[in-house]
């Protein structure tokens, strides 16, 4: 996906987030009921904010990875909840999470490692 049109989803989503609860936010008539944000704190106490867009057949999320939007969408995992945005991959499991700079070689460590959600 490029930049612009990640740009473009980014801003759709953020303009449907602040729409009355009537009509929940989306994108192209995909309609997210059910949206939050989540704050981690991780290893190296670094910090990420990821905030949830979930409706029954499809789920987003945009990261603010150094201080920069990144829209990921889910993708098929074994386990937990694995999200692919530009070179960033975030997987998730209940409270825990890893960021992973896909441009890396394979066995580089993450991004940020051990994240939990903060309360």
């Amino acid at each position: 996906m490029n930049a612009t049109r990640a740009a473009v989803m980014l801003a759709l989503l953020a303009a449907g987030a602040g729409a009355s609860a009537a009509r929940a936010p989306g994108i192209d008539g995909v309609r997210f009921t059910d949206v939050r944000t989540v704050r981690y704190q991780c290893d190296g106490d670094k910090t990420l904010t990821v905030r949830y867009f979930n409706s029954a057949d499809n789920q987003a999320a945009v990261l603010r990875v150094e201080g920069k939007p990144v829209l990921a969408v889910t993708t098929v995992s074994a386990s937990g909840a694995r999200y692919v945005g530009g070179r960033y991959e975030w997987w998730s499991k209940g409270d825990t999470g890893t960021l992973r700079d896909l441009m890396q070689q394979e066995n580089a460590a993450p991004a940020l490692s051990n994240c939990q959600a903060k309360p």
